[in-house]
């Protein structure tokens, strides 16, 4: 009799860990443990306050056996103390509890869900591992239930720990009697009657950090998230460079944090005080600039250029002549407004009697053999307020999981190139290389216009410089000194989007041409989402201007009809003016033949124009 009792109750247990298993994907864990013959009770054993919220705490007893569970609320600690005890009974019966507290990974290859197979029963060696680390486990959380301590993070219960601080507490604790100061984004006094008209996009509040008589500036689309902006700003320089990336020193892959939050602190004031009086295109959802620097150093940093804009061109409005501008987006914009800097630099030499006779005060000197390259000690930085659209932004959707290395670097879906949806947002993979082929009467009969993705051209910029095609007879490889990103940066992805998926092919570059590796940063003050539908224009400026142009993303032209400066025949008719005036770069044949201009350069076409670079064209084969 003792023995079939014994069989029946094997048989009860086995069929309530095989429910438990069934119903962990469809049931909260209070209600699985209350449909278990065990019951269990509970009670409160404290909460855990700081400034900014409240954790509780609950004790669950099922047995013999206490757990611990911590959450923002009652109910959620009793949820995470019930997971807890699950974990330990599919413990004892050799299963393993998988974690479902982490955030779902919607880039999987393989997107089928957690069947019940997933709870694989282990060895009889690695039972005894997981029923002694479950014993000790429970002893250490009925310990810190006695001493009324939070616990760790265990099976997903989350209990806080002092290095969550908020840096605003931070700089309360170690710096008594700072003070912070709020206002408007242009500076005006929140209580000041004239309520200022237009306020930049995320950046509508500004908070200013004193300690003593230092200063550190915040901005944010709230009070709050410009005061916390302001904190991580003033922790960066009072805690010997310690930035807001992981709370710890920064790796030689980034920027200085006080170098990066000025370069972002600079494109942002440029465009509110463009659009100071222009409400209507203040609107955006993407912004960026370059700035230029000398020995890296903030003071007598510069804004070079400013764009905004998420759109590319339709099909239908693609110009034969190169009056459109096809790729409207902000960074593609931005690089084009510094080329337009960099030709009025030329052009300084092309206005002297010896074209060769250095100008102290151009960014720009001439180069050793013939044409001219960006001064040594000048260094061009990159600012996007969000990651560039593709393999860069497309695996980045939280911030909080920044620090996290790739967990499967090898996946298809890493580092595909990516095209841009025709007058849309976003990108799509590119499926294979016969897509790439496009022709214009293809295009024309309505087939999809292809565009590289934003973090495609960035890795292209990376080992062909920012100059362009027709710029490189006259100018050597620019190349961005670093990126700073204004949200959702993530280091392993972003690099690998810019750099590591092509380093591995291209060892041996005709030179001058190489990789170029940026240096990486975010800035303190973070871009807001704003889920709301973009606009369909682009804003465009650059330092040789005094207003910016404004495109109409759909047709590439001028809110008029007229071309834009920025256009491919704009561009070309420069490079005709100076290409006769200054002495060109030194180029050769792949088969070692010098390169000799034509005679006929007022009858040549742009595509003959681009060919006068072999070198460039040779890279350009190579990243294909």
């Amino acid at each position: 009799m003792p023995n079939k009792m014994k069989k029946l109750t094997k048989k009860k247990n086995k069929r309530t860990i095989s429910k438990i298993c069934k119903d962990l994907n469809k049931k909260n864990p209070v209600m699985i443990l209350n449909e278990t013959p065990h019951g269990f009770r509970c009670k409160e054993i404290g909460t855990f306050s700081t400034p900014n919220k409240t954790v509780f705490g609950v004790a669950m007893t099922v047995a013999d056996m206490t757990f611990e569970g911590w959450g923002h609320s009652k109910r959620e600690a009793r949820a995470s103390a019930a997971r807890v005890c699950l974990a330990a009974l599919l413990a004892r019966a050799g299963h393993v509890l998988p974690d479902q507290t982490r955030a779902k990974d919607f880039t999987v290859d393989d997107t089928t869900p957690y069947p019940v197979s997933e709870f694989q029963c282990l060895e009889s060696k690695s039972k005894i591992e997981e029923q002694t680390k479950q014993n000790a486990v429970t002893e250490t959380a009925q310990s810190q239930i006695e001493r009324n301590l939070p616990t760790s993070s265990l099976f997903g219960a989350t209990a806080p720990t002092p290095a969550s601080k908020s840096p605003i507490n931070v700089l309360y604790e170690n710096h008594p009697g700072l003070l912070f100061i709020c206002t408007y984004g242009d500076g005006t006094p929140l209580d000041s009657a004239q309520v200022p008209l237009q306020l930049a996009h995320s950046m509508r509040f500004k908070v200013v950090c004193q300690i003593k008589e230092q200063k550190f500036e915040g901005y944010g689309s709230s009070k709050k998230l410009a005061k916390l902006a302001a904190a991580r700003s003033a922790l960066a320089v009072l805690e010997e460079g310690r930035a807001d990336i992981a709370d710890s020193l920064l790796p030689s892959g980034y920027l200085s944090q006080t170098l990066a939050d000025h370069i972002a602190n600079l494109v942002n004031s440029k465009f509110s005080e463009m659009m100071k009086n222009d409400v209507i295109h203040s609107k955006r959802k993407v912004l960026a600039g370059i700035v230029m620097t000398t020995d890296s150093k903030v003071d007598g940093a510069k804004v070079i250029a400013v764009a905004t804009g998420t759109k590319c061109v339709s099909g239908e409005h693609m110009s034969v002549r190169g009056r459109a501008v096809n790729d409207c987006h902000a960074e593609v914009a931005a690089r084009r407004c510094l080329q337009r800097h960099l030709y009025t630099q030329l052009l300084l030499y092309a206005s002297q009697k010896d074209p060769r006779k250095p100008i102290p005060e151009a960014d720009i000197e001439p180069a050793e053999g013939g044409g001219y390259r960006l001064r040594p000690d000048r260094q061009l930085h990159m600012y996007v307020s969000t990651a560039p659209c593709g393999d860069g932004r497309i695996f980045s959707p939280h911030e909080q999981l920044q620090h996290e290395p790739d967990r499967h670097p090898n996946r298809l879906a890493r580092g595909q190139l990516r095209t841009k949806i025709e007058s849309g947002e976003g990108t799509i993979p590119v499926k294979n290389c016969n897509s790439l082929l496009q022709t214009w009467d293809g295009v024309m009969q309505g087939e999809r216009l292809l565009t590289m993705s934003c973090s495609d051209k960035v890795a292209r910029w990376c080992v062909l410089g920012l100059q362009g095609s027709l710029m490189s007879t006259l100018l050597a490889p620019v190349y961005p000194t670093s990126i700073v990103l204004g949200s959702l940066l993530h280091p392993h992805h972003l690099y690998r989007a810019i750099c590591g998926r092509i380093e591995a092919y291209i060892s041996s570059l005709p030179p001058p041409y190489h990789l170029r590796r940026p240096l990486l940063a975010r800035a303190a003050s973070t871009e807001a989402r704003t889920p709301t539908r973009a606009p369909s224009f682009s804003v465009c400026w650059a330092c040789t201007n005094t207003a910016p142009e404004v495109l109409n993303a759909t047709t590439g032209k001028l809110e008029n009809g007229q071309p834009s400066l920025l256009c491919k025949q704009s561009m070309f008719a420069r490079w005709q003016y100076l290409i006769k005036k200054l002495p060109p770069l030194q180029q050769s044949h792949p088969d070692g033949t010098s390169v000799s201009l034509p005679n006929h350069l007022d009858t040549l076409l742009y595509n003959e124009a681009k060919l006068l670079s072999p070198t460039y064209q040779v890279n350009i084969y190579i990243l294909s």
